[in-house]
């Protein structure tokens, strides 16, 4: 079997209750039937208060992957998360102990064409610090493991994983490209997920490999809506609908989302202030030479999501999402510097965290993000080129 990972995972190692967050706060904990078996089977008083903490799922419970989860208390914590953000569960019984997706967490495991990939979660804030503290390009590791996949593969699904497998790596090409602007490189990107899916609605994905690159950039984005008012704004607003109707996981969320109404959403100024503040850190952002940390955060997001199209054949709404995560970030970062008038690399990372934290874990903000990707406006790849290059053009 083939095992595919970002080459900073091998660096990658919890620091428990050193880590200024916890993963054991603020989402579901389902627990595999094996784990439950075996919580069932311990006796004494810590035994009992095992099975106290455990509810089990009604029968076609929403966001349930499993029959039973743990009982969550205040501000939605794993009932064995101590007070110095330990776990009660590993202290007592060892690590052989945790359930599945305790064992996995922040890890995101993606099986095909015969390989597993792994991605480690900008939830994480030790993750984070590894994917945005090099300037360096993410680069990859491809080796051979012993074992095989626990399902079996047709030829035809093997060959699709194949092609998309080298979709995603061009993709990858495609956005560390320095010697482009990060906005040509993302209307590149974008351009070349609409070939690759028009190859897949032909059922041909072997001629993904022939594809010629478009010539993209952001130049002829700066056309008025028709009513007037510049089009990256009615875009933010767009965007901005479709995040505000999630569910909120923390309270940082929901201060981030505030604070971008009360900047950018004002039908006197709205407008103006998000130009102004685009600009702003645009140029703060190439002052201190930091385009790099946009481009690793595209990266992280194709590597883990595009390979995802072998379920639905939607490279394009897969590559769409990874679009659409960089220019929230990015409006996140923008309304932090207005306010704050600074941006330490600790702020990336707090900002990656936020944003992966109500996007990736959750089943329910994932689904409202997918639809309005298929069907909104603010979503065709025109208009995320527009929003892509808006920053651009407020450097100018």
């Amino acid at each position: 079997m083939i095992l595919r990972y970002p080459a900073y995972y091998e660096k990658f190692h919890c620091i428990a209750g050193e880590c200024e967050d916890t993963c054991c706060a603020g989402w579901e904990i389902d627990i595999d039937d094996e784990s439950y078996r075996f919580y069932q089977s311990v006796q004494g008083d810590f035994g009992r208060r095992l099975r106290e903490s455990i509810r089990e799922y009604e029968s076609g419970e929403e966001g349930a992957y499993e029959s039973h989860g743990f009982i969550l208390g205040e501000d939605r914590r794993c009932p064995f998360l101590n007070g110095e953000n330990l776990c009660d569960l590993y202290r007592e019984l060892g690590e052989e102990s945790l359930c599945n997706v305790c064992t996995d967490t922040p890890r995101n495991y993606f099986e095909y064409g015969g390989a597993r990939e792994i991605a480690v979660s900008a939830s994480c804030p030790e993750a984070g610090r590894l994917i945005y503290r090099s300037r360096d390009k993410i680069v990859f590791v491809e080796k051979e493991i012993e074992g095989e996949l626990d399902f079996e593969e047709s030829r035809g699904e093997i060959l699709l994983a194949q092609s998309v497998c080298r979709a995603r790596n061009e993709a990858v090409r495609i956005l560390q490209e320095r010697r482009m602007p990060l906005c040509d490189r993302i209307s590149a990107f974008l351009h070349y997920a609409e070939s690759v899916q028009s190859c897949l609605n032909r059922n041909e994905p072997e001629a993904i490999d022939g594809i010629v690159l478009p010539d993209c950039g952001c130049d002829q984005m700066g056309a008025p809506d028709r009513e007037g008012e510049p089009a990256d704004h009615g875009l933010l607003l767009g965007r901005l609908m479709t995040f505000t109707s999630m569910e909120s996981i923390r309270g940082d969320w929901e201060e981030m989302l505030e604070l971008m109404e009360k900047y950018f959403v004002s039908p006197e100024n709205g407008g103006e202030r998000y130009r102004e503040a685009q600009r702003r850190w645009l140029a703060f952002l190439k002052e201190e030479d930091r385009e790099y940390e946009y481009e690793h955060l595209l990266v992280y997001y194709a590597f883990m999501c595009l390979p995802r199209c072998v379920d639905d054949y939607d490279f394009l709404r897969q590559a769409k999402f990874v679009v659409v995560s960089f220019l929230m970030i990015r409006d996140m970062d923008s309304v932090w510097f207005a306010e704050k008038g600074r941006y330490e690399v600790e702020d990336r990372e707090r900002m990656a965290r936020i944003y992966a934290r109500e996007v990736e874990h959750s089943q329910d903000n994932l689904n409202i993000l997918t639809e309005d990707i298929l069907f909104e406006e603010a979503y065709t790849v025109e208009n995320l080129c527009r929003s892509a290059g808006a920053a651009k053009r407020g450097s100018e």
